[in-house]
């Protein structure tokens, strides 16, 4: 079912209609085929009836909007650039065709090394030279003048000549050898994605302070952003190195948004354990963290789900001070809600749903909370996560301004507006911008930025990454996609196509640096799973035979950075000395600065302590024996055969007295005890 949904988006992209999907079905005498466009057309009929006259689907967008520049003359004699596209939709070409028709001049900068029409696929600027013609045609058949193209045949871009030649042959399928000593390309093999970015890390700070680079010259690009963003982040953190990372997150990961669905699944799910204290754990819960864990393990040991949380006060308790400090606390975590609860029970519109929604929320001050969340996030220097809760609120209140524009007098249950709440929430990406303009940039290899970069890193470059695995064609194959082709039905790029334009992606990534270009790979991922290197890193080193290589496999260089980072590094020369390795005189030096340290001194002893510990366990004082087992001895047969099988657990259970939480079950032990109990309950009732 995804998969048709997904194919209905892609074809509302290129302007597809059901008119034509029915035409095509009707002649084709592919019967697969046929079955599939039924199925298509099925959902899309059904779905166009549905949001007629009352929806805008976002796919639409775009469509409207070229319809509108028809009424506009907002670009009546207007000068447009459009550049850093490598190909447009059906709907953007359009658009581009409505402004031909208005603006004095369009002027459209390709990447390619002309623009004669593309026939092998083989060529690396295949995809944009399909671009460049069709937009000539577009231009033709608007009867627009096409201007003499200007190419830029010489290089301006890099500053390296190491770098030239790597532009001018990464597209060739021969090898040409740069003889000459390498300097500006450097590769190195880490031993796993932590040690990868430590280096990355240290270069930066070695560019900053010894090369007099700005952190904004610099681009960190990766294939797999879902991995190394939040390494880069937590790393680059203790070499103090700013960082922004280009990347739309999901805003379903929202604390603000999961917040809110968690109010709402406490109502569908009828107040299960896991529904209440996932609200009262998101944050933004009256409760004290203690008063949290008390309460989670009263309501396991009890059973307290549904009903039970507010029918009646709580009954059952060690005491009677810990049963009213109980009841006190779940007074606090129900009032708002049954309020809440008594709110929606009397709406009928997405407004008063909104309305109460707002009122729940400012009841609670989740506002004032995130504001000071965020306060101290950006004291802390996580400017980027800061900004993201000081965005969040105003992103809600955006999705239930829509929603209220949109369905403003239409009856709705709550469970019918939590739907469209959640659709709108997670359809919400949050796109981030940069907190400071000093900062180095994280980017996707499809969205990276090319100009200003002085000196790039390639990290990842691992087999099946770079370039990445083959894709699935989906559930219209490449053959459907060839045959629609040919039936004037242009629809999203092929497997074949994809492939050629991640090649040229890869091209760009490349080409980004005007001076310097750093390339990492690691040997194994975090589970230890060893990995093999691109196919484009044995190239590079065939092109370049003096290419420097660098490697921490065999010994890891250390190197003082930061005062943070270096304190780190001081850790890990301390532990091979204490293996018997010799290390540079210089930590000794170190090792005296960090205890003169006020700030690190205790963390220094503390990090040695752990690294001398010998794990070898010492006879516990008579005095502390008794404290824990009292002066008399008290034991049994199943005690000392517990102390026999295993000394520790026995301290764990009768001298720490430890033991598992209570959950509110019968067990098979318990049975025997219930059905005694019943039956003499039974009996007692008789014999009145």
């Amino acid at each position: 079912m995804e998969l048709v949904i997904d194919q209905i988006k892609e074809l509302k992209k290129h302007m597809v209609t059901n008119q034509m999907l029915q035409n095509i079905k009707n002649e084709t005498q592919n019967p697969y085929l046929k079955a599939k466009l039924e199925d298509i057309l099925v959902l899309y009929n059904a779905y166009e009836e549905t949001i007629k006259n009352a929806y805008i689907d976002e796919d639409d967008v775009l469509t409207i909007l070229s319809n509108k520049l028809e009424e506009s003359s907002m670009f009546q004699d207007t000068i447009i650039y459009i550049d850093e596209f490598s190909g447009f939709t059906k709907q953007e070409y359009e658009i581009i065709r409505k402004l031909l028709r208005q603006a004095t001049q369009v002027n459209i900068t390709i990447c390619t090394d002309n623009l004669e029409q593309a026939s092998d696929l083989n060529d690396i600027f295949y995809t944009n030279k399909q671009t460049a013609s069709k937009l000539m045609k577009i231009a033709k058949e608007e009867q627009v003048e096409i201007a003499k193209p200007e190419q830029r045949k010489e290089q301006v871009r890099f500053q390296s000549e190491e770098l030239r030649v790597l532009e001018k042959n990464m597209s060739r399928q021969s090898t040409i050898k740069y003889e000459k000593p390498t300097s500006d390309i450097e590769l190195f093999l880490a031993q796993n994605p932590f040690s990868e970015i430590e280096q990355v890390a240290k270069t930066i700070i070695h560019l900053v302070k010894k090369e007099n680079y700005r952190y904004r010259d610099i681009s960190v690009i990766t294939k797999n952003m879902e991995q190394y963003a939040s390494l880069i982040r937590a790393i680059f953190a203790r070499f103090h190195i700013p960082v922004f990372a280009d990347q739309k997150k999901d805003f379903s990961d929202n604390i603000l948004v999961k917040y809110i669905l968690s109010v709402v699944d406490i109502f569908a799910k009828n107040w299960s354990y896991e529904t209440v204290f996932h609200y009262l754990k998101t944050g933004f819960s009256p409760l004290a963290k203690e008063e949290l864990f008390e309460l989670e393990n009263y309501c396991i040991s009890y059973g307290i789900k549904g009903n039970k949380w507010y029918q009646q006060e709580w009954k059952i308790a060690k005491n009677d001070e810990e049963l009213e400090r109980l009841n006190q606390m779940r007074t606090k975590v129900i009032t708002p809600l049954l309020e809440f609860k008594t709110k929606l029970t009397r709406t009928k519109t997405a407004k008063d749903v909104s309305k109460a929604l707002y009122e729940f929320l400012s009841q609670n001050e989740i506002y004032e909370k995130l504001q000071k969340k965020a306060k101290e996030l950006r004291e802390d220097g996580r400017i980027e996560l800061s900004n993201i809760y000081e965005t969040s609120w105003n992103i809600v209140m955006e999705v239930m301004d829509e929603l209220v524009m949109v369905l403003p007098e239409e009856n709705l249950s709550f469970e019918e507006y939590t739907k469209l709440l959640k659709i709108g929430l997670v359809s919400s990406g949050l796109g981030t911008i940069p907190a400071t303009i000093d900062q180095v940039m994280i980017a996707d290899v499809e969205r990276s930025r090319t100009h200003k970069v002085k000196a790039a890193f390639l990290i990842g470059m691992n087999d099946g990454v770079f370039p990445s695995a083959h894709k699935e064609e989906g559930f219209l194959n490449d053959q459907d996609r060839e045959y629609l082709k040919g039936q004037g039905m242009e629809l999203a790029k092929d497997t074949k196509e994809q492939l050629y334009e991640e090649n040229f992606n890869i091209y760009k990534a490349f080409t980004i640096p005007e001076e310097k270009l750093f390339l990492s790979y690691v040997s194994s991922d975090n589970e230890g799973k060893t990995l093999r290197p691109s196919i484009l890193i044995s190239k590079l080193k065939r092109m370049y035979p003096n290419l420097i290589k660098k490697s921490d496999m065999i010994k890891k260089d250390s190197s003082i950075t930061t005062k943070e980072a270096t304190f780190y590094e001081l850790l890990t020369n301390i532990r091979d000395f204490e293996d018997g390795k010799e290390i540079d005189k210089m930590w000794f030096s170190l090792y005296h600065f960090y205890q003169k340290d006020e700030e690190y001194k205790v963390r220094l002893e503390e990090a040695i302590k752990g690294i001398q510990y010998q794990n070898r366990p010492a006879n516990i004082s008579k005095e502390n024996v008794e404290n824990l087992y009292g002066s008399t001895l008290k034991t049994s047969i199943s005690r000392l055969e517990q102390y026999k099988r295993c000394a520790f657990s026995f301290y764990l259970k009768y001298g720490l007295g430890l033991k598992e939480n209570s959950l509110f079950e019968v067990k098979s032990i318990d049975t025997g005890n219930f059905m005694h109990d019943v039956i003499d309950e039974f009996f007692s009732q008789v014999l009145r």
